[in-house]
């Protein structure tokens, strides 16, 4: 029996999360952009606090014998932004840091030779942070940004617990952002990024005693697309897409069945007086696999100095 415990604990570290690093042992996520989410603020410093509750629905990994689990996550992040007055091929040049901080609760279950085995786990503290730099373009109608960004190993990580804060691996991470303002009050943003995770090399796991654990690469976007009702309010439809492109990685071995993919969708609205935004939204997944499921509720406060 304690072998097969340590198998599960094993499989259950898969579930390290990061605020709303919904892919497993990554700590890239979905759901900081929505509105305006290629049309970089005007120059000067800008804070976006991100409140985060998560309603975990569901785990699964088939590659790593997941089958089901429930939780919460809640998540506090901060993320200061800096425009200069000047940039590359007349755009403007940012600096950008996404900072976590995370309690979570789950319940895990997973299949072992000895039968279905469900194990509880939490904790909480720093995530891994963000560091980007980047260039924005404007055009009366059209408004994007291209930034570079790193995230790196902060958060606490125990090969001995079922979930941890952090990942203890770096992700380079590309992205380009891209806004339409109509004339009309409409608005259409995307945001894509693509994911370089490195290897979690203190990762080794029960039973087999392969070491090391490296996500595969991914794509995957947010998008909103919203109308203006007034100058101040506006309501609209945002999520996100998450596409694997790669299985994981397991001592150096590729593990069949843990590619992941999801899809959501949900309401966003958009509330700006001065220099102060209230930005609140709820998204579901629609189509998910090997993924960590959860409705998602966000308050966002945004200020300008």
């Amino acid at each position: 029996m304690k072998l097969i415990t340590r198998l599960i604990l094993s499989i259950c570290l898969t579930l390290s999360l990061s605020a709303g690093a919904w892919a497993f042992n990554s700590s890239s996520f979905n759901g900081t952009a929505d509105f305006y989410a290629g049309a970089a603020p005007p120059p000067g410093i800008h804070l976006i606090d991100y409140n985060v509750y998560m309603d975990i629905r569901k785990v699964e990994n088939k590659g790593q014998g997941l089958v089901d689990g429930s939780g919460t996550l809640t998540a506090l992040a901060f993320r200061p932004i800096y425009v200069s007055e000047k940039g590359l091929l007349g755009g403007n040049l940012l600096f950008h840091s996404i900072i976590p901080l995370l309690s979570v609760e789950a319940k895990v279950t997973a299949n072992t030779p000895g039968g279905p085995i469900t194990v509880d786990g939490h904790d909480g503290g720093l995530g891994d942070v963000y560091f980007g730099i980047g260039n924005a373009w404007h055009t009366p109608v059209w408004h994007w940004l291209t930034v570079l960004d790193v995230i790196t190993p902060t958060g606490r990580f125990d090969p001995n617990k079922p979930i941890n804060a952090g990942n203890n691996a770096f992700i380079i991470e590309p992205v380009v952002a891209v806004t339409g303002l109509f004339p009309n009050g409409f608005e259409t943003s995307a945001k894509f990024m693509y994911s370089i995770p490195t290897k979690n090399g203190d990762y080794v796991e029960a039973g087999t005693g392969l070491k090391g654990y490296k996500t595969g690469q991914s794509f995957h976007m947010d998008y909103n697309v919203n109308y203006a009702l007034t100058k101040d309010l506006k309501l609209g439809v945002t999520g996100w897409l998450w596409q694997g492109l790669q299985s994981d990685e397991i001592g150096g071995v590729r593990r069949h069945d843990t590619k992941d993919f999801e899809f959501s969708m949900g309401p966003a609205m958009r509330y700006q007086n001065g220099k102060f935004g209230l930005v609140g939204k709820y998204v579901v997944p629609l189509a998910a696999e090997n993924r960590i499921e959860a409705n998602q509720l966000w308050v966002d406060l945004v200020y300008s100095f």
